[in-house]
């Protein structure tokens, strides 16, 4: 994970674990082995205060998971939202936003991936180790089709609609489980080889139907990835 950079020891001999610096004093840590329940424990603190205080801190149930929450607790502190503890009793709205903010800092870690593998991409064609180039394809597929499914995911409830009529609470659920399973089906698609991208078109143009329409920058590097291993 970008920015994030592993220690074998350190932290009070506390075993291998993750540092990021965020910026604004901002300190991240995301532990690599789990606690006896199977979680892995994370927290962002303010190098500043005194001692180092934390401004939030949590477990869950990897140390993608935790690296990623541990991003979406730096952008609750950049919008200026109150510190919490994960686990703590919150409003349903808090929990939605933790989730989106979750998903926002997956997205924008795959977005960043996708510019990288596709120069490295770019470099291994042009220097002739096409075995390579098209392993690195084949990340590069999962990279796009993991940022556009979490795209999806975060932007469910939002969805362009035609006519007067308000749906119903439960018209609204049930279109955005279907969009909540599409995001699933295009995770599917990121694994199938060969890439099936009419699968693909097939798939975002249900999600069109239901008045979801994908990040455009997203949607091209994904055709753009399928489209690799013709090319190599």
């Amino acid at each position: 994970m970008k920015d994030w950079k592993r220690y074998e020891n350190g932290l009070h001999h506390v075993g291998p674990h993750w540092v990021r610096f965020f910026g604004d004093n901002l300190i991240g840590t995301a532990f690599e082995q789990p606690n006896p329940e199977g979680r892995f424990a994370w927290y962002v603190a303010d190098s500043q205060q005194v001692g180092a205080k934390t401004f939030r801190q949590g477990l869950s149930s990897s140390v993608q998971e935790a690296k990623l929450s541990a991003d979406a607790a730096v952008l609750d502190r950049k919008r200026g939202r109150s510190a919490a503890v994960e686990g703590e009793l919150t409003t349903s709205t808090d929990r939605n936003r933790r989730r989106v903010d979750r998903l926002l800092a997956s997205e924008l870690l795959a977005r960043r991936l996708i510019g990288d593998l596709r120069r490295y991409h770019q470099e291994l064609v042009v220097t002739g180790d096409i075995q390579t180039a098209d392993r690195i394809a084949h990340s590069l597929r999962q990279a796009a089709v993991g940022g556009l499914s979490d795209y999806i995911r975060r932007t469910a409830t939002f969805r362009v609609r035609s006519g007067s009529r308000m749906p119903s609470a439960e018209e609204m659920q049930a279109d955005e489980e279907a969009v909540l399973k599409i995001a699933d089906e295009l995770d599917a698609l990121a694994h199938e080889s060969p890439p099936n991208i009419d699968k693909f078109e097939k798939t975002t143009n249900e999600l069109r139907r239901l008045g979801v329409f994908p990040d455009s920058e997203l949607y091209s590097a994904v055709v753009q990835s399928f489209m690799l291993k013709a090319v190599t």
